[in-house]
């Protein structure tokens, strides 16, 4: 009787080599994978993403005041930042403690969104942005029209991640909803396509 043959399990084995390989465990390394490794995206479907367009400039709105409009849970928004307000830079990131980071965030523009999240929530901010090094932030804040400041006190929730190539920010609400703003800035002056996915889910 000839020897049983195992099938290999084509396609897993290099997804498993590069989760080994990437140092921030398999939650931070999933936008990278989802871009290295397509079938990834059948199998984690909060990194199931299609590719952000390059080779046109998405519609880009025009802000009222701050933000440009408000978003919902539950939406996808595409854009560009190129006609966004020239507002947020290292020293309210630093400020605001979003990150200590600093990477020339005064030379781009901001496309600025706000949102009220419910109470009770968990609302995950995902941001695509395959063309250009573009990152997210968000601030609780409760003036749309008006863009918030270092000097600003009452800013004490400001999230931000700054890895390449899209990113992912969660905002939390314990006992009443909350108003924050959401926004994508570009290092050292970058523009270019994006999407943001808002994915919101009750915790109790």
């Amino acid at each position: 009787m000839s020897p049983m043959r195992l099938r290999p399990a084509v396609g897993l084995l290099p997804a498993a080599a590069f989760l080994l390989a990437c140092s921030g465990g398999i939650v931070d390394c999933g936008r990278t994978v989802n871009k290295v490794i397509p079938g990834v995206r059948e199998i984690d479907p909060e990194y199931a993403t299609e590719p952000v367009d390059c080779k046109k400039a998405y519609d880009s709105e025009a802000p009222l005041g701050c933000a440009i409009r408000e978003v919902q849970c539950g939406d996808v928004i595409v854009g560009n930042t190129s006609n966004g307000i020239m507002h947020f830079d290292e020293s309210f990131y630093q400020h605001k403690a979003c990150t200590p980071e600093r990477h020339e965030y005064g030379l781009a523009p901001e496309s600025v969104y706000s949102i009220n999240i419910p109470a009770n929530t968990w609302a995950d901010v995902l941001l695509a942005s395959d063309c250009v090094d573009l990152d997210v932030f968000s601030a609780n804040w409760d003036n749309p029209r008006k863009c918030p400041t270092p000097s600003h006190v009452n800013v004490t929730q400001c999230e931000a991640d700054v890895t390449e190539r899209g990113g992912k920010i969660t905002i939390t609400t314990v006992d009443r909803p909350e108003a924050h703003l959401l926004w994508v800035d570009g290092k050292r002056g970058a523009t270019g396509n994006f999407r943001l996915t808002v994915n919101c889910r009750r915790y109790r």
